[in-house]
């Protein structure tokens, strides 16, 4: 008779930095994203006339997707007929900029290359403020999230940390990952840092180093055909993808270290299946996070 295994370790709460203004950074409007970005906006709006008040640093939100809205996006995508033949990323920061009075950018173009992404990201995030990038991958092919993956290399040598938020979804299942990783003055700059619980958690690539490979195509290189075939969509899917994406992003718009409800991050990546209806969370232990970043570094990883 087989007995489970219970980790019994305790589950550590990531500060998420409540004083340090996020600027989400969101890779895709389409299927996830689509469904994902009124929710964020809805919220950064909320919370920015909290902070207004409170006089500390706004959260930002720009959209970056190249992709029009075609006639085949009306059956799964958050757009309507007279959206037609728009660039999403300007429908979606116009529509939801409008409803809930907030500045939204975007940027009509597909991220292709690393050094596109950074430039963007350093383009909007202010140096001498206290501001901290969430990137946001709501795309449907490897060779983004690799770009992504070493944006963040890039980025964490010149800013105080990077988030990235990621959702990969086939047909019926998906998983979302919140990565975090730490810059060199992070600490330093701190407000309401208490008992050293500030650590790395895993990106997509190191949960999933496969991502790495980045063997598909960029979508300036699908035709719609390929699009179409290789990129089946399922809309619960979708939706349910956006709804963990938005609770990761939640949380870091709002947890604060002296709130006892909503210190801060508990967990680093849900998986779930929408057939299913099953989920499973992966929590702040010690033992889990090392265990996919050695994976991927290969060493012992510090993560307290």
């Amino acid at each position: 008779m087989s007995m489970m295994q219970l980790n019994l370790e305790p589950t550590l709460v990531l500060n998420t930095a409540y004083n340090m203004a996020k600027v989400f950074v969101v890779t895709g409007a389409g299927g996830t994203g689509g469904y994902f970005i009124p929710n964020l906006a809805r919220q950064i709006a909320i919370t920015n006339n909290l902070r207004r008040m409170e006089r500390l640093p706004e959260h930002k939100l720009i959209i970056v997707d190249a992709d029009d809205v075609s006639l085949s996006n009306l059956n799964r995508q958050n757009f309507i007929e007279k959206d037609l033949d728009k660039n999403k990323a300007e429908v979606l920061a116009t529509r939801y900029g409008v409803a809930f009075s907030t500045n939204i950018q975007y940027l009509d173009q597909y991220v292709t290359s690393t050094e596109m992404l950074v430039d963007i990201v350093l383009s909007v995030c202010d140096l001498k403020n206290d501001q901290i990038p969430v990137l946001v991958d709501c795309v449907d092919n490897n060779k983004t999230r690799v770009f992504i993956h070493e944006a963040v290399e890039v980025l964490k040598q010149k800013l105080k940390g990077v988030y990235s938020l990621s959702s990969g979804n086939e047909f019926l299942n998906g998983q979302v990952v919140c990565g975090f990783t730490p810059g060199k003055t992070f600490y330093s700059s701190l407000v309401g840092y208490e008992n050293n619980r500030m650590f790395c958690t895993p990106t997509a690539p190191e949960m999933f180093p496969e991502i790495l490979e980045g063997g598909d195509k960029l979508p300036t290189e699908l035709s719609c055909d390929e699009a179409a075939v290789s990129h089946p969509q399922n809309i619960m899917t979708n939706i349910t993808a956006a709804n963990i994406l938005f609770n990761f992003a939640n949380i870091l718009l709002t947890a604060k270290v002296d709130n006892e409800e909503l210190p801060g991050l508990t967990h680093f990546a849900v998986t779930f299946d929408t057939q299913k209806g099953t989920y499973r969370t992966f929590l702040n232990k010690e033992n889990e996070i090392k265990r996919f970043l050695n994976a991927t570094n290969g060493e012992q990883t510090s993560v307290a």
